[in-house]
């Protein structure tokens, strides 16, 4: 009971004299044994003595939760769990000398105390049972978020777009239809290898994976489509094809919306608090402050997106817009939720 107790003593203090305190007691009880077994003084009579010892460490144990009572909350629930069988061995501390009952509290406070434990104790498991079944949800949600940010990225029509575009490159110039077959099937793959990734993985990795899917918009905009990059940071992490659906976005309803089509710009700064990846280009732009409408945008990757960079890394995303001038997407990523020594080398 002692040592449970100072189990959940939080100061350095208090616990450095609730450790004095447990030793003395341990010192005690054993000297009392080996007297018995040397036969120098018996242990029945000691017996008094040991629960005024016993008395004595438990009220500076408890007298040092009380002092934590204000920091520490669980104390006051300890506290309450053990008063019965803490009474009980000062009571019969007491009784020794002033003998007003032959009754031994200790057994009923032993009584009530171990019943109170053990329906504390169901409580607990049934408390642990349903945060198990609430972090198996989560990580439920989590896979299909990633299973619909990865078919978002892999829509139909941009497959058959892709290879259409590869198959008219096969005539006119074979080798870059071959290097455009080799880059859509790396990019593919990519996008398949992040159902396994369930940590924040490097940006320079993420990139790696834009410059493969602007690649591939490229040969089916031509020149309508031109890309820019200004990547001024590349020590973070963020989730695995967080940026794809900026970018796709800034592809397809910027500039692909505009006749003389535009610029997509992906860069990347650090600030004192943050490191943020913007995407920005010179489309058609739209108005952010109006509903949102069926308008084609990845709506649904965006919002998974949202979410993952909020539960992974504390990021969010911010989206400034002008019609006729182009829209600027803004992921920022507290330098608070990085984690170097695990994600980047």
């Amino acid at each position: 009971m002692l040592f449970y107790l100072k189990s959940n003593l939080t100061g350095a203090l208090t616990r450095a004299i609730a450790n004095v305190t447990a030793t003395v007691y341990i010192l005690i009880v054993a000297a009392a044994i080996v007297l018995q077994f040397t036969h120098v003084h018996d242990l029945y009579a000691t017996t008094p003595n040991m629960y005024i010892c016993t008395a004595a460490a438990t009220l500076i144990i408890a007298a040092l939760l009380l002092t934590e009572v204000r920091y520490n909350a669980q104390a006051v629930i300890i506290l309450a769990s053990w008063t019965p069988l803490t009474l009980s061995i000062i009571v019969d501390a007491v009784n020794h000398y002033l003998d007003f009952t032959d009754i031994y509290f200790y057994h009923f406070g032993l009584a009530v105390t171990m019943l109170y434990q053990i329906v504390r104790f169901v409580f607990d498991l049934r408390k642990q049972y349903l945060e198990a079944i609430r972090f198996q949800q989560m990580q439920k949600e989590l896979y299909e978020a990633k299973v619909s940010v990865m078919v978002s990225q892999i829509q139909p029509h941009f497959m058959y777009n892709a290879l259409t575009s590869i198959a008219m490159m096969c005539s006119i110039d074979p080798k870059t239809a071959q290097e455009a077959t080799v880059t859509f099937a790396k990019y593919l793959r990519g996008n398949m290898d992040s159902l396994k990734q369930t940590k924040p993985i490097p940006f320079e990795q993420e990139l790696e994976h834009l410059k493969k899917y602007l690649y591939i918009e490229k040969i089916r905009f031509g020149n309508k489509l031109n890309i820019a990059y200004d990547i001024q940071a590349t020590a973070f992490v963020l989730p695995q094809l967080s940026i794809q659906p900026l970018v796709e976005n800034a592809v397809k309803h910027g500039v692909g919306m505009k006749k003389q089509g535009g610029t997509v710009t992906i860069a990347t700064r650090e600030t004192d608090a943050a490191f943020e990846v913007i995407i920005s280009d010179d489309g058609v732009g739209f108005d952010t402050t109006s509903e949102r409408k069926d308008d084609g945008r990845s709506h649904v990757g965006m919002e998974n997106t949202q979410r993952r960079l909020q539960e992974m890394c504390g990021g969010k995303v911010k989206i400034e817009s002008k019609i006729g001038e182009g829209t600027v997407a803004t992921v920022i990523l507290p330098k608070e939720g990085q984690h170097h020594e695990n994600t980047v080398s």
